[in-house]
């Protein structure tokens, strides 16, 4: 009877450990079946990125194709009625779809040509009086468009001396909540001006139809054949306000279907000459070619969805990628 007892003891501590061993198989099945399909979804993902990156990639070519062709036939002269400008699709393609926009970078104001010249200072000034005209022309009030310029001005030179009263240096973002330094460089994208002080959201989106970031690029041009209606603003800047927002409005409205031909053309508009003799400039910045564009390309590839940039330059017949990057 003992020995009864001990055997059935035996088969129950049997049993238990056979269900305590399955128990612990089923545990690491599911978790194993979890990370395999973890896995797979990550794998799924990243070749859905890397194609959306490929497609990226062939609109750059397709676009540099594009242009260098075009300008090349028009002798550098940009206009609206190019195949390059505006927006082309969505297109479908097989797994997803592709739409882009182009944009003239040469139709803002670049905002890297507030970087100080120590060859010629005069440069400097005459930058900060267009680009507070440019500000009053949005209707950014002229104590907050001093405040807006100086900071800038501040930010990208490469020294920690305040360029004006309303300017911003290194003491001014160490005393913030979360301190950092001002970069003392230039721009590489328009979404760093949220570190600038002034630049709240409501500013940055108040620019970002009329301006603009070219890497590495100080100069400032505006190649009034590919100005819209909404960036007659800019025109207004360039002219330090001589010219109105509303006249700039229709001289962009009066403008020949295809542009203008070349800058000798510009030189003599009658339109233009007023401002001339009223500022004492042969208004250098106005010219009818362009030579940095921006693609701006929005790629749907199965359950991926990206925003990507490229900032192309066009030199001597030959158009390179001067800066890429994801995201808005």
């Amino acid at each position: 009877m003992k020995i009864s007892q001990n055997y059935r003891s035996q088969q129950g501590a049997a049993l238990i450990t056979v269900l305590l061993v399955i128990a612990l198989v089923s545990v690491i099945a599911v978790n194993l079946g979890a990370k395999l399909q973890l896995q797979i979804i990550r794998m799924s993902n990243l070749q859905q990125a890397e194609q959306s990156y490929w497609m990226w990639l062939s609109a750059e070519d397709v676009l540099k194709e594009v242009l260098q062709r075009e300008l090349d036939e028009n002798d550098g002269v940009a206009h609206l009625e190019q195949n390059w400008a505006g927006q082309n699709g969505p297109f479908p393609v097989e797994g997803g779809q592709i739409a882009a926009r182009v944009n003239d970078l040469y139709s803002c104001f670049n905002l890297n040509s507030l970087v100080s010249d120590s060859e010629d200072p005069g440069i400097l000034e005459k930058r900060k009086r267009q680009y507070k005209a440019l500000l009053q022309a949005l209707n950014i009030d002229s104590y907050q468009a001093e405040i807006l310029t100086d900071s800038l001005v501040d930010w990208l030179d490469e020294d920690s001396q305040l360029s004006g009263s309303n300017g911003a240096e290194d003491p001014d973002y160490e005393s913030l909540p979360k301190p950092y330094l001002a970069a003392n460089s230039q721009l590489m994208e328009m979404s760093e001006l949220r570190m600038v002080r002034g630049y709240s959201a409501k500013v940055v989106n108040t620019l970002a139809p009329v301006a603009c970031v070219i890497p590495n690029e100080s100069d400032l041009t505006l190649n009034i054949n590919t100005l819209e209606q909404e960036q007659a603003a800019v025109l207004t800047g360039v002219t330090e306000g001589k010219l109105t927002l509303a006249d700039a409005m229709a001289f962009i409205s009066n403008r020949p279907e295809q542009g203008y031909e070349s800058d000798e053309e510009v030189a003599q508009l009658a339109e233009l000459a007023s401002v001339r003799s009223e500022s004492n400039s042969e208004l250098s910045e106005l010219t009818v070619h362009s030579e940095y564009f921006e693609l701006v390309a929005l790629i749907q590839w199965g359950e991926i969805e990206m925003r990507a940039r490229s900032v192309l330059h066009l030199n001597e017949g030959r158009v390179q990628t001067l800066y890429r990057a994801m995201g808005d």
